[in-house]
């Protein structure tokens, strides 16, 4: 069944919870761990469960998106059927891609009715985690169900905003959805990943445009729960949530522990990502590097600590990263010093500079900034 079964991935679904760093691209390429990129373990996962014809929605700021994925080579998706499809805004009989789910359905409508696929698997990319959807897929089949979706018990934010919780009986079928303002651990909170069969995707879709119900989560799993057999999966494996800037900092700096990596990259079900041909990276005689993930490529010649670094990243002599995350080829001058601090790509840090920001509010710098 699991090669019966079409992704659909949402890229650039609920962007303006992390403004900063969506304002020049779109979620789903938010760089990730110093070598990744979000897309990527939606794109694993799929591709790990056996899910081999993968569209891309994407609305806007695509475009480092698509250098990112290219043919799909990277993930086994360069193939001559099914493969990596991404979908960006058009027009088509008057159909425009809105900003909601049901809108970016609806406008991709020709390319679910070419698929030969019977079922859709619904993806955000807010989701880091490394998931199996086999049992999901197999959990489907055996309850009979028109949506079954994934959710989690023991979030780690106390405090993630509209997230749709949802109460189950003993036979895990959903009595009720709602969204709560401030959720917390010990409530079912969905993950952005739901299973259905792609006619009645299509059917429900329509019916929404039709009558301008276009809010997904309110008016077709909330509104409609009765009507439709929906059931629940629990994943219990490692995750990390990001709906804000806060989230995301966080989401990295939990990879500094072992046992979450070994939890989320594990040579069974890898991650894969576009890979790019780089030197080892550099340490000078001076440097000294302490709990940090490094990427190839960079130049090491003050002190890091509790960070991540990404490719072709240059840390000056005599200069001080602590509790950062620095994105790809920023180049941090002598004598700098930089706590908690969340440098996008092509940062340049001057020499002798200060910043520092705090673990609930990491200090932002766009990309190619020169302070």
């Amino acid at each position: 069944m699991k090669n019966n079964v079409l992704g659909l991935v949402f890229g650039n679904n609920h962007a303006d919870r992390i403004e900063s760093l969506t304002s020049h691209r779109a979620v789903a390429s938010v760089p990730f761990g110093g070598k990744y990129r979000l897309i990527d373990f939606t794109l694993s996962n799929m591709t790990n469960s056996g899910v081999r014809n993968i569209g891309i929605i994407v609305n806007k700021n695509f475009f480092s998106l698509m250098d990112h994925v290219g043919s799909g080579k990277s993930w086994d998706l360069s193939r001559k059927n099914g493969g990596v499809h991404l979908l960006p805004p058009y027009i088509q009989s008057g159909r425009g891609m809105g900003s909601s789910e049901i809108e970016a359905i609806y406008a991709i409508e020709r390319f679910l009715h070419d698929s030969n696929e019977e079922y859709v698997l619904l993806c955000e990319c807010g989701m880091v985690a490394n998931i199996d959807f086999e049992p999901m897929i197999q959990q489907h089949a055996d309850t009979e169900a028109d949506f079954t979706v994934m959710y989690v018990n023991n979030l780690d934010s106390e405090g993630r905003k509209d997230a749709l919780s949802m109460k189950m009986n003993s036979e895990n079928r959903v009595e009720e959805f709602s969204i709560v303002p401030c959720a917390k651990s010990g409530e079912n909170v969905t993950v952005g990943a739901i299973l259905t069969n792609k006619k009645l995707l299509m059917k429900v879709v329509e019916e929404c445009i039709s009558t301008n119900k276009l809010n997904y989560m309110k008016d077709v799993l909330q509104s409609e729960v009765q009507k439709y057999r929906c059931f629940g999966y629990h994943f219990n494996g490692y995750y990390s949530l990001i709906s804000s800037q806060e989230e995301y900092f966080y989401a990295n700096m939990s990879l500094l522990k072992k046992e979450n990596r070994q939890a989320l990259f594990n040579d069974t079900k890898p991650i894969y990502t576009k890979v790019r041909d780089d030197m080892p990276s550099r340490y000078g005689l001076g440097s000294s590097v302490k709990n940090s993930l490094i990427a190839q490529g960079c130049i090491i010649e003050g002190e890091v600590e509790n960070s991540i670094i990404a490719k072709g990243v240059t840390i000056g002599k005599g200069a001080k990263v602590s509790n950062c995350i620095i994105m790809q080829d920023t180049k941090v001058g002598d004598n700098a010093t930089l706590g908690y601090v969340i440098a996008d790509k092509d940062v340049v840090i001057k020499d002798n500079r200060t910043l520092f920001g705090y673990d609930t509010f990491p200090i932002y710098i766009p990309s190619e900034k020169v302070l």
